[in-house]
């Protein structure tokens, strides 16, 4: 039974305040998905600063990374130690035992489960405007049972409150929740409202175009694409936004992978998705084309730059 499937992969990573200068290096080696070096710089920042809750907490976050919530839970619960008034400690905590509650049997589960919800209320309690605690209390009422505490009332109540504290975040869990219940016409306006709202949020049109793609509607989807490059033409996502739609609908693959190819010539920044997303993306469009060989070449290139991408992995274990 998945009830927490996505408690960790839809999980947006939170930016902790009062971050300690000397973590930079480390910080930046995790935006990069150097998991490795990463590891090795918050091992040795922990061992220096015990008493350091954001150390703690970029080590747990690494750990978490590297699929080792166990140990990640661990030094989570270090970090609410040094400071139990750490929202964002409460909220790393909760998603390393949510993750180990997905994994888990059906006679752990439920003690799992309520941990989950007293370490995410708690996130809450600390600071009501934690966002990110919100949207994961959400998926536990979503996914999890009612013996377990789920609630599909207690779950639209956390999507109003997330609305009336931050508008943007809120229609984005709206469309989850729709999306969840098979709502497609919510979806749609939820989406057609977030576009018109904020024109500028790459995030609001890819998942508009996104959408659309999945849809049969790609005409749609690049034409939106190219009005928020038009808009934004410095910003680098849409290049990649341009490609993963040529792969996802085998339309305009020419233009889809000459995107990808700029995309990854610019060094897209941290935030944005990775060059390994983009290697997917070129060997979706080499499949497309029926060349199995660069398709290959790509997926393993995609592979090297980061080995947990599912996506990739998936995608080489079924070529033919």
């Amino acid at each position: 039974m998945r009830l927490f499937v996505l408690l960790f992969l839809l999980a947006r990573a939170t930016s902790l305040a009062a971050q300690s200068a000397d973590l930079g290096p480390g910080i930046a080696q995790y935006n990069a998905r150097h998991w490795p070096e990463a590891h090795a710089f918050f091992a040795n920042a922990v061992k220096a600063q015990p008493r350091n809750a954001d150390a703690a907490i970029w080590y747990g976050r690494t750990l978490l990374a590297e699929d080792k919530a166990s140990d990640a839970e661990d030094w989570f619960a270090q970090a609410t130690k040094i400071d139990p008034k750490r929202s964002d400690a409460q909220l790393w905590l909760a998603r390393a035992v949510g993750v180990q509650a997905e994994r888990a049997n059906v006679l752990r589960q439920p003690f799992l489960a309520r941990r989950v919800k007293t370490t995410v209320d708690r996130a809450i309690e600390l600071d009501p405007d934690n966002l990110d605690a919100r949207e994961l209390r959400w998926q536990f009422y979503v996914m999890a049972p009612g013996v377990m505490g789920g609630s599909n009332e207690k779950a639209r109540e956390e999507v109003a409150e997330v609305v009336r504290r931050n508008r943007y975040r809120g229609l984005f869990l709206t469309v989850n929740a729709a999306a969840r219940a098979k709502d497609q016409a919510t979806v749609e306006r939820t989406l057609k409202s977030l576009t018109a709202e904020y024109p500028d949020s790459m995030a609001a049109s890819a998942s508009y175009a996104n959408w659309l793609a999945d849809h049969a509607r790609a005409a749609e989807a690049f034409a939106l694409i190219e009005a928020y490059q038009k808009r934004r033409p410095s910003d680098l996502a849409a290049l990649y936004q341009i490609g993963r739609l040529a792969a996802a609908s085998g339309q305009q693959l020419d233009r889809g992978e000459e995107a990808l190819k700029k995309y990854l010539a610019a060094a897209p920044p941290p935030n944005a998705p990775s060059p390994s997303a983009a290697h997917l993306r070129l060997g979706n469009i080499a499949e497309r084309r029926g060349d199995k060989s660069a398709a290959r070449a790509e997926y393993e290139l995609a592979l090297k730059l980061d080995p947990r991408n599912g996506q990739a992995q998936r995608a080489l274990g079924a070529l033919k």
